[in-house]
C-alpha cells in the first residue's frame, strides 16, 4: 500500500511539472485603446489596436503593426535588457536600452499609489482584483485589474508594474497626455517562432538618443 501511494504521488508531480512546462512558453493578445489630446487626434488611426505578446521563460517579445510598419519590444527583465526593433517599409533600425534609456521611455509608477478595491470580475476567463491607481499629484484615480490565476513574465506593457499585486490584464498608462488603456483578449500556451526574441539581419543600430533626433516623416 505505501508503495503504490508513493507511486501515484511520483506520478502525479510528473503530471504537474510537466504542465508547469508548457504554460513557460505562448502568446497573449492585448486590445489597446487611446484618449488623445487634440494635438495628436489626428494620428489616432495610425495607431495599433492591438499587441501581441510573446513569451518563454523569461525573454518577451512585444510586436505592435503589421508587416509593413512595426515596432517590437524585446525584453528579458532578470538582466535589465530591452531592444526595440522598428520597421517602416524598407527601413530597419535596432535600438537597445540600457536600464538608465528604460526609465526615459518606462511610464513612472512611482508618482502612483495603489490601493486594493472592492471589486471583483473576469477578464479574459481570469478572476480579477481590482487595484485604483491614484495619482499622488493631482488625485486622479482609475481603475486596474490583476490576477494571480496564471503566472507570465512581465514584458514592455507590464514590467513598470509591481509583480506582488499579479499580472496585470486590464490599466491605463499616461505618456505626454497621451493615455493608452490596454486590456488582456486571450492567452494561448503554444510555441513562438523560432528568432522572435532576437534582431533579424539588416537592421541598423541607432542609440537611443540618436532615435530621438531623428526627423519625423509625413
Amino acid at each position: 500500500m505505501i508503495y503504490k501511494a508513493t507511486l501515484f504521488t511520483a506520478v502525479l508531480c510528473v503530471i504537474v511539472l510537466s504542465a508547469c512546462t508548457k504554460k513557460k512558453e505562448g502568446v497573449m493578445v492585448y486590445q489597446l485603446q487611446y484618449t488623445l489630446p487634440d494635438s495628436l487626434q489626428t494620428y489616432e488611426a495610425y495607431l495599433p489596436k492591438t499587441s501581441t505578446v510573446y513569451f518563454k521563460d523569461d525573454s518577451v517579445a512585444t510586436v505592435q503593426g503589421t508587416d509593413q510598419e512595426s515596432t517590437t519590444m524585446i525584453t528579458h527583465q532578470p538582466t535589465n535588457y530591452m531592444l526595440c526593433l522598428l520597421k517602416s517599409g524598407v527601413r530597419r533600425f535596432e535600438v537597445q536600452y540600457n536600464k538608465d534609456d528604460q526609465a526615459k521611455e518606462l511610464p513612472d509608477m512611482k508618482m502612483y499609489d495603489f490601493i486594493k478595491g472592492t471589486a471583483t470580475k473576469k477578464i479574459a476567463g481570469y478572476d480579477v482584483q481590482q487595484y485604483i491607481m491614484k495619482n499622488k499629484f493631482n488625485g486622479d484615480t482609475t481603475s486596474t485589474w490583476f490576477t494571480h490565476n496564471v503566472t507570465v513574465p512581465p514584458g514592455f506593457l507590464t514590467m513598470v508594474f509591481n509583480p506582488e499585486l499579479g499580472v496585470p490584464v486590464a490599466f491605463s498608462t499616461n505618456q505626454n497626455g497621451m493615455v493608452t488603456k490596454t486590456t488582456l483578449k486571450e492567452i494561448r500556451y503554444e510555441s513562438v517562432p523560432v528568432g522572435i526574441f532576437n534582431a533579424p539581419p539588416g537592421y541598423m543600430k541607432l542609440t537611443p538618443q540618436q532615435l530621438r533626433e531623428m526627423p519625423v516623416e509625413n
